[in-house]
């Protein structure tokens, strides 16, 4: 074996161990079924709860897709370290940042989980390629929280409790 393919074997032997804890840390196999962020909402309000999505993600420059079912979408595209890591050297389509945010009530409550991607038009077949986001959690976690405590303020002035 030539010195350079030993070296890229070990590299990869201790490279898989660190991805699989990165993954962890970043909410792969927690309670959400390995989803990226989430949060609960005190309220089951779904049509405020879905209105305040959409403004918080449109505030931090999201463009919203509509939704189906119980998720709604948005778009917007990604910033050039995104072009640089998912875009391709032959692929002028721009990398576009795609969460998804499923609305799932659960009683009084509501749960909310934000799964993040990475999405690039191909230049061969025009298939989009996606790719999931998994690591900047924090950011994402931010905008849930607001959403909750936008939420729950409305809903305390609402009752009046």
């Amino acid at each position: 074996m030539k010195p350079i393919s030993a070296c890229l074997l070990a590299a990869l032997v201790l490279a898989v161990p660190m991805l699989s804890s990165c993954g962890s840390a970043v909410g792969l196999g927690s309670e959400t079924s390995g989803n990226y962020a989430s949060t609960r909402i005190k309220s089951s309000d779904l049509s405020l709860i879905r209105s305040t999505t959409t403004a918080v993600f449109s505030e931090a420059g999201f463009s919203s897709r509509g939704g189906k079912g119980s998720t709604l979408y948005f778009q917007k595209v990604g910033s050039r370290s995104a072009q640089i890591t998912w875009g391709g050297n032959f692929n002028a389509n721009p990398v576009m940042i795609e969460p998804e945010v499923q609305v799932s009530p659960r009683g009084a409550e509501t749960l909310l989980v934000c799964n993040v991607y990475f999405v690039q038009q191909s230049t061969v077949y025009g298939e989009n390629v996606k790719q999931p986001h998994l690591v900047g959690k924090s950011g994402y976690e931010r905008m849930l929280s607001t959403i909750r405590k936008r939420v729950e303020a409305a809903e305390k002035a609402r009752t009046g409790s």
